[in-house]
Formats: structure tokens, C-alpha cells, sequence
């Protein structure tokens, strides 16, 4: 039988878990979650809050003083929620934040966007501000689109960035977009359905191990657990799930690898499965 004790570890807290870490020195912020980090949101051009995918609603950035504290982007209503019941601090770089602001759709004026997204405001984006820009809201393939940066001598640049400078200057930007959105159009596919658990344990962790490495890391398992019960349209319920895969890591992670082996996550009645499936039915 599945052990009640690992059972029950998976329920979310009431409220999120403070952290242990230490502060950071420069900004004395105190992060929510010690191990929050954006790689998995910004692979899949999605919410680092709550992994929403970006270009489905509006976006916001957060601001101190007037100014952008980061280069992410955020769903425009987690951030917001999370100014309002977050520790008044960025959620990834841990500095200080005062307000929201929302990003201008650059269809609709590209002027008004490219004061948003020029951070620094000399009137040029270079090629990862730009591109992480576009995904924020351009229903794209992201995963082109970063095959593109991740290649100097990509075609797009040798067409766009004439002087190669590294940089996008704004004079060239609306030819660009339009361009973007033709030549890296989002199929829209998708993988299908998320298999059932409950019934396709093997499956499902194949689902979500999307480089068959066969392991998952932690932010891994957060994203396919929100995305499998269904979490990602309230923030504060992602936190909390955030904080309780924090907490109980350790009990599943035997070999302490950092990631869920394909073992631990299959191994009967004690493995991470069995307990997700268990508080599933008994939630």
C-alpha cells in the first residue's frame, strides 16, 4: 500500500513554506522558493510564476523606481497577484519591486513595446532581448527561435542584423516582426493529451521527460504537476505546490541526483507515482 505519510507530504501547505536559504548579500531579499529558476519557462516561452504560456494573454514586467528590475516576462495578472501577496520581490532575481507594468502589444504599437522592452533605452535590442521579447508574445516556435540565437551565423541574423553588431536596431524592427511571424509560425500540434496517471504511470513520465534523459529535474516535476492538475491559472496554488515539492524532494529523491530517476518515480508504493496518485483520489 502507498505509505500515508508520503501521501499526505504531497498536499499543498496553506500557505507557502518560508525559505531557508540565505539572503541575497546585495539586495537582502529572502527568496520564496530556494531552488526557483526559469530554465523550463523560458524553454517553453511560458510564465515563470505560473507557466502559463506567454503569448496566451498579456504580459507584465516588474518595475522599481520606474525601471524594469529583469528581462523576463510574466502573465500580466500573476504578476500581478504576486505584488500583491508576494514578499516585494522579484520572484527570479530577488530584488526589490514596487509595481507592474504591462507590456504594449507590438502588433498594435510597436513604438510604445519597444520603449518597454529596450531596457537600457539606446534604441537597439540585442539578439537574446529580442528574441525572449517576441516569445512573450508572438504565438511562435519557441524552440526555433532559439536555435536562431543560439547560432551567430544564423540566416536571420545575416538578413536583420546588417552591421553585425550583435544588435537590433529599431528602424529595422517592423519588418522583423512580420517576418518572425511568417517564418517561425507556431504548428499549434502540441504533444496530445497528458496521459493519466493513474493508469500510464510510465507514460506520463515519459510525457514530461522531453529530452528522454530519463530523469527529472525539480522544476520539471513542478511544471508537469501544475500543468497536470490544472494549477496554472492561479498563482498562489502554483506557489504552493512550488514550496511542497521544495519540502519533500529529499524522500524521493533517494540517490540525491538533483532530478526524479525513472525508478524513483515508478517504484511501487513508495515511489513519487503511487503518492501523487494517491492524494489525486484522496483530495
Amino acid at each position: 500500500p502507498v505509505s500515508p505519510m508520503r501521501s499526505r507530504s504531497l498536499r499543498a501547505p496553506r500557505a507557502p513554506v518560508a525559505s531557508t536559504a540565505p539572503l541575497d548579500t546585495a539586495t537582502g531579499a529572502s527568496p520564496v522558493a530556494p531552488t526557483w529558476q526559469d530554465g523550463q519557462a523560458l524553454r517553453h516561452a511560458e510564465c515563470p510564476i505560473c507557466f502559463e504560456p506567454l503569448a496566451s494573454g498579456p504580459v507584465g514586467v516588474f518595475l522599481a523606481g520606474g525601471r524594469r528590475v529583469s528581462n523576463h516576462f510574466f502573465n500580466l495578472g500573476a504578476a500581478q497577484e504576486w505584488l500583491r501577496s508576494g514578499n516585494g520581490h522579484c520572484p527570479l532575481t530577488r530584488l526589490p519591486i514596487s509595481s507592474v507594468l504591462a507590456v504594449p502589444d507590438l502588433r498594435a504599437d510597436l513604438q510604445a513595446w519597444w520603449r518597454v522592452v529596450d531596457v537600457n533605452g539606446d534604441g537597439r535590442l540585442s539578439r537574446h532581448e529580442l528574441i525572449e521579447a517576441l516569445k512573450a508574445q508572438l504565438p511562435i516556435d519557441a524552440a526555433k527561435l532559439d536555435d536562431a540565437l543560439a547560432d551567430p551565423s544564423h540566416w536571420l541574423w545575416e538578413q536583420w542584423d546588417k552591421d553585425r553588431s550583435g544588435f537590433i536596431e529599431r528602424a529595422e524592427a517592423p519588418g522583423l516582426v512580420a517576418f518572425v511571424q511568417q517564418v517561425f509560425a507556431s504548428s499549434g500540434g502540441g504533444k496530445g493529451p497528458i496521459p493519466d496517471m493513474a493508469r500510464d504511470k510510465l507514460g506520463w513520465y515519459n510525457y514530461w521527460d522531453e529530452d528522454s534523459s530519463g530523469s527529472l529535474e525539480k522544476e520539471e516535476v513542478v511544471r508537469a504537476l501544475v500543468k497536470t492538475l490544472g494549477l496554472s491559472t492561479s498563482p498562489t496554488r502554483v506557489q504552493q505546490m512550488r514550496s511542497t515539492v521544495d519540502a519533500i524532494w529529499a524522500v524521493f529523491d533517494a540517490d540525491g541526483s538533483e532530478s526524479i530517476e525513472r525508478d524513483e518515480f515508478l517504484r511501487p508504493g513508495e515511489g513519487l507515482a503511487d503518492t501523487i496518485v494517491a492524494t489525486m483520489q484522496h483530495g
